[in-house]
């Protein structure tokens, strides 16, 4: 069940300066100008963008990249799921539930039979891994990877945000 007050909306003219303004100050560090490429890059036709809306503001944001840079993904046709945010006084409050669904809608819309996401490999990670799972997400099978790159028995890594698992889910269930 969707929070009370939310409500999901594509990226358009109409509200990407308040998109804009949402990633200045929670998804890239250099400010709007930067916010405007990285909203440029994920727009139709290459990917879509959507946010929640509580009132006037903004608790939350995701991205869709209909071809994925990652080779496992793209060679099998999966989108990515590319960044999902939710603001900090929204979080836990169902915001990141309402915005998956819409973002998971909009792919089965286009034809999308599987939708591939990333987490991180540590604590601050947590509470996406246990929704993901939750969601139906499982591991695409390669483990865990630095970027796009499958860690290796016996390779020493240091613990940072670029150590992920590639999650895949079945948008027929």
């Amino acid at each position: 069940m969707a929070p009370t007050g939310v409500a999901v909306e594509p990226v358009d003219e109409s509200n990407a300066e308040t998109a804009v303004r949402f990633l200045a100050g929670w998804v890239v560090e250099g400010g709007e100008a930067e916010a405007r490429a990285y909203l440029a890059e994920h727009v139709e036709p290459g990917g879509a963008s959507l946010i929640a809306r509580v009132g006037a503001g903004v608790a939350g944001y995701v991205a869709i990249v209909w071809e994925s840079a990652y080779a496992g993904f793209r060679e099998r046709g999966i989108p990515l799921l590319h960044q999902i945010l939710v603001a900090e006084p929204y979080r836990r409050r169902g915001v990141a539930t309402v915005l998956m669904d819409a973002a998971e809608q909009l792919a089965r819309e286009r034809g999308v039979g599987t939708l591939g996401i990333t987490v991180g490999l540590f604590d601050e990670y947590g509470p996406a891994q246990r929704m993901y799972g939750q969601r139906g997400y499982v591991p695409d099978g390669r483990g865990a990877c630095r970027g796009q790159f499958p860690l290796r028995a016996g390779e020493q890594v240091t613990m940072g945000h670029d150590l992920i698992v590639w999650l895949t889910k079945d948008l027929g269930r």
